[in-house]
């Protein structure tokens, strides 16, 4: 028998749709170095003709059959998703199949998804919160895989070629450790069956599954960046450092403690910065998980005027949360908040379909969502404090804020205490730190 991927499905045959993802073990960190963007480019390409169809056959072909296609791409991972119609499930795949064996990449329509590329890269520059995410991954994560933009930037894109967007798909197309994952009205014995009918023999991997990243680079102390943009009368604000992993042995107790400081509509941020002050409509926090070390991170949009007295708030309630920990009554509804709050996590197939995909591409430790909320029931204060103080340092966090520097630099430097450094970016300068 040729060689197969991991097969993970998640039967749903109530529902006359299947949805299906060709799940890749490599993504845009493989790109190289001043061709960022490439897989973007050719993920994108791919609807763009195959085999004899051309783009509008393509499209038409997939409305015909009450089908979506689409791809997805990050640092560590890249893939096709695909929904149809269970009567059609046979001819939709076979249509994957000479979209992803046959891909055309015709130079006129790479030079399209090119121009379509760079018109996004130019447009995001309108979305102020965009651009407070974009230039704080990218300085907590310079030099990382993980601060390389999956997208490209402005002058990247520009270079790339149609052989650029060749090499990208047949890099990731090629790699072992692929997992094609299946919900709705299918079997395992069906999804193998359309397998080695429409891809058998065509799929040899040859490139190996890319060795995990290291854990990136720990922040030292206090670094503000201002996205600098003209006439801003509302600010974004993104406070925050590495974070945890999936694997750490306070992994759970740091979640537990997250949920009480930002987690919740009734969180502590929350309380302090929307209900009590009225400087944010919104105050969260969150913790990423990915396959290595990702973000912790406070997100506010206060109006630019309350910005610097807001920050100074943040910072004192993570300095609270980093000297006290929580209470016995927060640890309580936290617990009870995660435990009646998991089952939209996995009210669906397609929801417990991507669970076990994070396990099955090796992004999660096996078992990792059915122990989850056992785990965090098991968590104590103490344990909880030990993880804050462990992992987030309130003197370690790169603040960053898109609003005018003119206005308001002096002031957000008066009320971070410990400031190290200060970068001010042009809001429509396109770069990363390599």
């Amino acid at each position: 028998m040729s060689a197969r991927p991991v097969l993970v499905v998640e039967a749903f045959p109530t529902v006359p749709l299947v949805e299906i993802v060709f799940a890749m073990p490599a993504g845009s960190a493989l790109d190289p170095k001043g061709k960022e963007g490439a897989l973007v480019l050719a993920l994108r390409s791919l609807r763009r003709g195959a085999g004899t169809k051309s783009s509008t056959q393509l499209d038409d072909e997939i409305d015909r059959l009450g089908g979506e296609l689409s791809t997805g791409c990050d640092a560590l991972q890249s893939s096709l998703h695909a929904t149809v119609i269970s009567r059609n499930l046979e001819a939709f795949f076979a249509l994957i199949a000479e979209i992803a064996l046959r891909p055309t990449f015709a130079e006129e329509e790479v030079a399209r998804v090119r121009r379509e590329v760079t018109a996004e890269l130019i447009d995001a520059r309108n979305d102020d919160r965009t651009l407070c995410g974009r230039y704080f991954r990218r300085t907590l994560f310079a030099g990382h895989p993980l601060g390389r933009p999956a997208a490209g930037t402005l002058t990247s894109v520009a270079s790339l070629t149609r052989a650029d967007a060749v090499s990208a798909w047949t890099r990731v197309w090629n790699t072992r450790g692929m997992v094609i994952a299946a919900s709705g009205d299918i079997t395992e014995e069906r999804l193998a069956e359309l397998w080695d009918r429409y891809f058998g023999g065509a799929w040899a991997p040859t490139h190996e599954r890319p060795a995990e990243l290291a854990d990136p680079a720990p922040v030292k102390k206090r670094r503000l960046v201002i996205v600098d943009k003209p006439a801003r009368t509302q600010s974004q604000i993104l406070i925050g450092a590495l974070g945890t992993h999936p694997t750490d042995k306070d992994h759970h107790a740091l979640y537990v403690a997250n949920t009480v400081f930002g987690g919740t509509f009734t969180s502590r941020l929350m309380r302090e910065i929307r209900s009590k002050r009225g400087w944010s409509y919104g105050a969260s926090s969150r913790l990423g998980r990915e396959r290595v070390r990702e973000v912790f991170s406070m997100w506010t949009f206060p109006k630019s005027s309350d910005a610097p007295a807001c920050i100074g708030v943040e910072l004192a309630l993570l300095e609270a949360l980093h000297e006290d920990g929580i209470s016995a009554r927060e640890l309580s509804f936290a617990k009870k908040y995660l435990k009646e709050s998991a089952v939209f996590d996995s009210d669906t197939a397609s929801k417990r379909l991507a669970q076990r995909l994070d396990e099955a591409c090796g992004d999660m430790p096996k078992g990792y969502h059915d122990r989850f909320i056992p785990k965090t029931q098991e968590v104590t204060i103490e344990q909880c404090k030990r993880a804050v103080r462990a992992r987030i340092n309130p003197d370690n966090l790169i603040l960053c804020v898109t609003a005018t520097a003119s206005d308001l630099r002096a002031q957000l430097e008066d009320a971070i205490p410990g400031l190290a450094s200060t970068t001010v970016i042009p809001f429509d300068r396109d770069e990363f730190y390599a």
